[in-house]
């Protein structure tokens, strides 16, 4: 069995290193193929920018989003949230603070954090240092979703403050 820490390395360096079109296989999922920063779609936003190096089906999964998010100081994505998807996040530069459960926790590069469906999961950069980190996150087929185990939560975290301010 693969340790999903060897995964997301293996991973992070198959997706940050070249240049080739995407291709699909006979069943019509992903093949196996790089792609470099300059290659991919970026989306520029208030907090920073998201640099989205993957956003298909494979062969054994649903909805898998790879990206690489870089954030300004002080700013965050988005507020504290939870899904129904398995999701890893690896910082790979700067320092933050992480939220989960509503509970504060220093962030730092080599940190990766892997939230469980329907965990509150949240980061935000250090006020004077800018953070990355990339993401992965996605459902595997042929396996029902995890059930909501409380329903009545709202998918943003109340105790993050940014919920607030929105």
């Amino acid at each position: 069995m693969i340790k999903p820490s060897l995964f997301v390395c293996t991973a992070f360096l198959v997706i940050a290193c070249s240049e080739t079109d995407v291709q699909h296989s006979a069943d019509n999922s992903a093949v196996t193929e790089v792609k470099s920063e300059s290659d991919v779609h970026t989306d520029r936003e208030n907090w920073g920018d998201f640099h989205l190096y993957f956003n298909e089906d494979t062969h054994a999964t649903n909805s898998v989003i790879v990206g690489v998010a870089k954030i300004k100081p002080g700013e965050q994505v988005h507020p504290a949230h939870r899904h129904k998807d398995e999701e890893y996040l690896l910082i790979t530069k700067g320092e933050g603070i992480w939220l989960i459960h509503g509970e504060e926790r220093p962030a730092k590069a080599g940190d990766m954090l892997y939230a469980a469906p329907w965990d509150y999961h949240g980061i935000t950069a250090a006020a004077d240092s800018p953070l990355e980190f990339v993401v992965f996150k996605y459902s595997a087929k042929d396996t029902p979703p995890p059930v909501d185990p409380d329903p009545s939560l709202p998918e943003l975290d109340p105790r993050d403050p940014l919920t607030a301010r929105n």
